[in-house]
């Protein structure tokens, strides 16, 4: 049996995509760490190996969706794709009745268009394994503010696309739930917004499988 592969889409620098990469890697989990930032993947990933945990950087342009299917192809290579964590988010700093339409289309790109492409190239090899692929949600998505309406929009797509993959899911096997995180991620807290916390429940959810949706951190 190969090895089972972690795949993290969006990596980002709130310490939340590390914090995945080393729960699911204790665990005997290959990451796959995946964004934009060059640099920053080989940081999360030199940290990674420094544990004793197997991961690859592997760069991908979520604007672009020929970029997300070569990702997917990178990923095979590397064992048995068993889980997809989709973390990646683009904020538009400016209130609502300033954007253009071109201007949240271009966010939705990356933060709705590329979430169906890569469940699109990923659900295949995840019926092979009865793997998991979760969303990384927010608060945002039902109760937007004014200085992050193009993510909060984005959210709101997210949360309803994720339900309605898990029921279209159910008769593969395959799991698709989201984590909708209702607190700040705040490396060094050792309450509820630490990352190491956050990532646990996101290793729950895909291996216990209990609800689709896990409100995290909720008052």
């Amino acid at each position: 049996m190969a090895n089972k592969v972690l795949a993290i889409y969006g990596v980002g620098k709130s310490g939340l995509g590390q914090a995945l990469g080393e729960v699911f890697g204790k665990q005997g989990y290959t990451v796959a760490l995946l964004e934009r930032d060059q640099d920053h993947l080989k940081q999360v990933q030199s940290a990674l190996e420094a544990e004793g945990i197997t991961a690859s950087a592997v760069p991908v342009d979520l604007s672009n969706f020929d970029s997300v299917t070569q990702s997917v192809e990178a990923i095979a290579k590397l064992g048995d794709l068993d889980t997809v964590i989709f973390n990646a988010t683009m904020r538009r700093k400016g209130r609502p009745s300033t954007f253009t339409g071109a201007d949240i289309m271009q966010d939705l790109t990356v933060n709705v268009g590329s979430t169906v492409q890569i469940a699109n190239q990923t659900v295949p090899l995840l019926k092979e394994t009865k793997g998991a692929i979760l969303f990384t949600n927010s608060v945002v998505a039902s109760k937007p503010g004014t200085t992050d309406t193009s993510q909060s929009m984005g959210k709101a797509a997210v949360h309803n696309f994720a339900l309605s993959l898990n029921k279209d899911l159910q008769k593969d096997g395959v799991f698709a739930g989201l984590v909708n995180i209702w607190t700040y991620i705040r490396e060094g807290n050792d309450g509820k917004q630490n990352p190491t916390t956050i990532a646990q429940a996101f290793y729950d959810q895909a291996t216990q499988r209990t609800e689709p949706e896990l409100i995290y951190g909720k008052r």
